[in-house]
């Protein structure tokens, strides 16, 4: 009896615990969908290619500064920031624009009051017309140092001038700054431009009726290409070194941090659309004892996927990587980077790029 009254309470809990779910137990959550890079598979003209080295600029930058001179009381913003056109930089102590100001103001009354007396006097001829002159000056000057001292004042307040990010601040607070002395430097980055230099013998030879195919590449970004437009271009050549520099522009892609003054190269091209033609990268078609292969995305819902093995006919290898023949269309996402991660039938998180 002692045997059945120690070991029934402990085979009942144990029964409990079997007849329990594993997720009633341990409340497991779903498993987390792996994240995989993608590629949009898109066109590209074939044939030969000028590259240019580029450098990254902002669409708009401007340096911002006082338009007088005095002490910096607050300095508003961080670099890196983003500010709104009108949103205040920094401020100047304004202490003696104020005084200023009511001085002017003071001296403005009394002009205003002597000359409002000899306008009256004019008119009965007690005064002459040279005294008149005089007080007629007088006003005149006095009206517009109250003006210049309320735009002093004004002045004492910096705001942006443009909805942008603030690349970088030259003061710092409690200093002494003078009028048009650099305090911030602001650049809109809504848009990526990249400034090259085309030599003469280059541009010569441009038409500019014929289809062109210009994008972008990053060292640091493998894989990638992106599509750029043209922008403007100098008609005057750089006396030293007889180039034309042109612009061109991009969106910023939301998953790199592209930023004025990094490098990038610049791959140029003018042939007929009959040449057009897909390529991928070399990495991103894999082969087993079917053939060559990728893994693409056919998508479930937004940003969810399922990974899908997609037999491909590949061509040539170029610099461009595998040109293919069949098998991939236009719009299709192709998973470019954790091949050997994936399998097929898999549920995948993935967002778009450009191939």
């Amino acid at each position: 009896m002692a045997f059945f009254r120690f070991y029934l309470p402990t085979l009942f809990t144990c029964v409990l615990l079997i007849g329990c779910s594993p997720n009633e137990a341990t409340n497991e959550k779903p498993p987390q969908l792996r994240p995989v890079r993608t590629l949009t598979v898109s066109t590209f003209q074939t044939g030969p290619v000028q590259e240019f080295p580029g450098v990254v600029d902002a669409a708009n930058s401007a340096q911002l500064s006082f338009k007088v001179a005095g002490e910096v009381s607050q300095l508003l913003v961080k670099q890196g920031q983003d500010v709104k056109k009108g949103d205040v930089i920094a401020v100047l102590d304004d202490t003696d624009y104020k005084l200023a100001l009511d001085e002017a103001k003071a001296s403005f009354e009394k002009a205003n009051a002597d000359f409002g007396r000899a306008e009256k006097l004019l008119k009965t001829g007690t005064i002459s017309k040279a005294d008149y002159d005089q007080l007629k000056l007088q006003y005149s000057s006095a009206k517009n140092q109250l003006a210049t001292a309320k735009n002093n004042l004004d002045y004492t307040t910096l705001h942006a001038s443009f909805d942008g990010v603030v690349a970088r601040t030259q003061i710092e607070p409690f200093e002494e700054v003078q009028a048009k002395q650099p305090i911030a430097t602001l650049q809109d980055i809504k848009t990526i431009n990249i400034k090259v230099n085309v030599p003469e013998s280059v541009m010569i030879n441009v038409s500019k009726d014929a289809p062109k195919q210009v994008y972008a590449q990053f060292s640091s970004i493998e894989g990638r290409r992106f599509p750029l437009s043209f922008v403007e271009v100098s008609t005057k050549a750089n006396e030293v070194t007889n180039t034309y520099e042109v612009t061109l522009s991009m969106g910023p892609p939301s998953d790199y941090n592209i930023l004025p003054g990094m490098s990038a190269k610049v791959f140029a091209s003018q042939l007929s659309a009959a040449h057009q033609a897909i390529y991928l990268p070399v990495k991103t078609v894999l082969k087993d004892e079917l053939g060559h292969f990728v893994w693409t995305v056919e998508q479930v819902e937004k940003h969810k996927g399922k990974i899908v093995k997609t037999a491909v006919q590949i061509g040539e290898m170029t610099e461009y990587g595998f040109q293919i023949l069949s098998g991939v269309s236009v719009g299709e996402q192709v998973v470019s980077a954790g091949m050997s991660k994936v399998s097929d039938g898999q549920l995948v998180k993935f967002s778009g790029g450009d191939a």
